[in-house]
């Protein structure tokens, strides 16, 4: 399923290496694209002097965009022609006579900016169409959301047609599909099952998930209750057999194939003698008082139901080495049941293909990473997420260029991890050189949590909404600092050395509040105050100085701001709008170190979802020679 493209890139670009330098210059060298993206922070807004608007934005820009209002700001910035506006401009000799909706035209360097970022943006349209998806029946599809529910459609296909592949490619079928942080495990759920009945490792460190899963096994039908009966008390249970069948124990790693179902028992019957007894494996004459107990006919070879298996390793994965953790799935010992030492099986031969549904910050690197590492790993297919968890590899961003730096003690603190299982991966990435900056692409946790925004699915609605949450926030953060909740900031490298002042300037975590908040700025503030009293520094401040403030001191800051919430609006449209290349950049690095790999046959980028239904939509594909 390789593709002559390997990038969901524009035709303008002759090669993905041509499109990979422009978008890592653009994106080091851009003051305005730095600044926007990693340089400040919405809670920084109006706590400088000069506010942050005023200090990124171009005089022009700002006139501009004086004259409309925000919505038709991100029409412009998402929808406009802006390639025919910038024709316009071109040919236009007095420029003051253009407008553009009705006021001002937009300046030259605005629309050179949006197409710049347009040009970059990888493409998200899927390349295959969601009509012909296969329909999830519907005891493998419950508690299931709609855009769930597309994931799995999608990504379903998608793993069962790369297995297709790799099976043309290598002249030997993928054996097992190892799921990344499973989760509830919706989509191991769904491949085991028909038409699919792939043999599934489920990974995943939660073990509250996996019980869960497991519950949902079952009334999928893909696995037998394990508190139904497995044996009857009469003789004639076993009629027509020569030996009583062997019962196996139940595991918390467990193989699941389809199997028939038996006779159902209520919830209430107690487990705890099958906990004690662990793996030991007796004939139903020799255990009568397992008779209320969760018990499994010892796994059968799925050909024997025609159907898939799901197995789960309670793991939490810290690197790409998975020999250990799944080895005794895809290579079952020889030796029975009894004492004789268990060999591996050297005639099972396994190809195992790794693959994530929205997996984590570095969790991706382990899984791509475990297409190199793995002799049984045959392919990968990763989409990512949560960029803002990735961890840092080369340390802080530092740059000659004017550009803003927040003053946040998170950019410190996890800029100096110098974890080597963080960004960057590719070597490529590492030994990067751009003017004005030191060698290494970096980027801070600011931008990358920018990274996840959707612009292109924002609606009238949400989009306000998001406005107001910057805002309020925004205006609190004045408040704090006006009330000496907070030392000024001192610049950026440098500390006082003192500890007491060091853990005064930590930032508050106000977390999430109810929607009932956002209805005033007022009942916000005191819905944080409420939250922020509990802090254990800054607590006792707040309640003396921030929770006696009056209704009227506290909507003084609105209207000594009048503008605030437009500039906070417009500056976070550019900011959501720029930041479809941080993720560019992000899976870019993912792809590139696959490249690097001399194991690796080839590799793409495709994007597997429907944007609006699932903007994490890129997936990172990789094959072994």
């Amino acid at each position: 399923m390789a593709f002559d493209r390997p990038l969901p890139i524009s035709e303008e670009w002759e090669s993905p290496d041509a499109y990979l330098e422009a978008l890592l210059s653009f994106s080091t060298t851009s003051v305005l694209f730095m600044n926007l993206c990693g340089g400040v922070h919405m809670v920084d807004f109006l706590t400088r002097e000069p506010d942050l608007y005023t200090t990124i934005l171009p005089e022009d820009w700002r006139s501009f965009f004086a004259q409309h209002d925000t919505q038709d700001v991100i029409r412009l910035l998402l929808r406009e022609d802006v390639e025919s506006l910038r024709k316009v401009s071109c040919r236009s000799v007095d420029q003051s006579s253009l407008t553009w909706n009705g006021a001002a035209f937009p300046p030259m360097s605005l629309l050179d900016y949006i197409s710049n970022v347009r040009r970059l943006a990888l493409k998200r349209e899927m390349r295959s169409s969601s009509a012909g998806m296969i329909e999830l029946p519907k005891q493998v599809a419950m508690r299931m959301n709609r855009k769930k529910v597309h994931e799995v459609q999608c990504l379903s296909q998608h793993v069962a047609s790369l297995s297709k592949t790799v099976n043309e490619l290598r002249g030997e079928p993928v054996s097992h599909i190892v799921d990344f942080g499973s989760g509830q495990n919706y989509l191991g759920r769904t491949l085991a099952s028909p038409p699919y009945h792939k043999h599934i490792i489920a990974i995943e460190r939660t073990h509250q998930y996996i019980s869960g899963a497991k519950n949902m096994d079952v009334r999928a039908k893909l696995a037998e209750d394990p508190k139904a009966q497995k044996f009857r008390k009469s003789k004639e249970s076993y009629a027509g057999s020569d030996e009583p069948p062997v019962v196996a124990v139940s595991e918390t790693l467990s193989s699941i194939p389809q199997t028939r179902e038996g006779p159902q028992m209520s919830e209430s019957e107690d487990t705890s003698l099958v906990d004690m007894l662990g793996k030991i494996k007796l004939q139903p004459d020799e255990m009568p008082s397992l008779a209320k107990s969760p018990v499994f006919r010892e796994p059968s070879k799925p050909e024997t139901y025609g159907g898939g298996t799901l197995n789960y390793v309670e793991h939490e994965i810290q690197d790409g080495y998975l020999e250990p953790i799944v080895g005794h799935i895809i290579r079952p010992p020889l030796a029975e049941a009894s004492n004789q030492e268990c060999q591996p099986n050297e005639g099972n031969s396994a190809n195992l293909m790794v693959v994530s549904l929205h997996s984590c910050g570095n969790l991706v690197h382990h899984g791509l990473r475990s297409l190199v590492l793995n002799p049984s790993i045959v392919a990968v297919a990763m989409i990512g997420c949560c960029y803002n968890l990735l961890t840092e590899r080369l340390g802080p961003t530092t740059c000659d260029l004017p550009i803003l730096q927040s003053l946040h003690p998170r950019l410190e603190e996890t800029g100096t991890s110098y974890d080597p299982h963080g960004f960057p991966m590719s070597q490529y990435y590492e030994k990067y050189r751009s003017p004005g900056a030191t060698t290494g692409m970096k980027l801070n946790i600011t931008a990358r949590a920018l990274a996840v925004q959707a612009p292109y699915n924002w609606g009238l609605d949400d989009s306000e909404v998001s406005f107001t949450r910057h805002y309020f926030r925004a205006l609190l953060e004045r408040i704090l600092l006006d009330h000496n909740i907070f030392p000024k900031s001192a610049p950026q490298g440098e500390t006082t050395g003192d500890k007491s002042s060091e853990e005064s300037t930590k930032p508050i975590i106000i977390g999430k509040l109810p929607k009932s908040a956002f209805r005033s700025f007022i009942a916000y503030v005191r819905a944080a105050t409420a939250k922020m009293s509990r802090d254990p520094i800054h607590g006792p401040k707040i309640q003396e100085n921030i929770a006696t403030l009056t209704d009227e001191e506290i909507n003084s800051y609105e209207t000594q701001n009048p503008d605030a919430r437009k500039n906070i609006s417009v500056v976070w449209s550019l900011m959501g709008f720029s930041a479809q290349l941080i993720e560019a950049i992000i899976v870019l690095d993912r792809w590139q170190f696959l490249r690097e790999q001399d194991s690796v046959k080839d590799c793409w980028v495709e994007p597997v979802f429907d944007y609006s239904m699932s903007p994490r939509n890129l997936a990172v594909v990789g094959l072994k020679k």
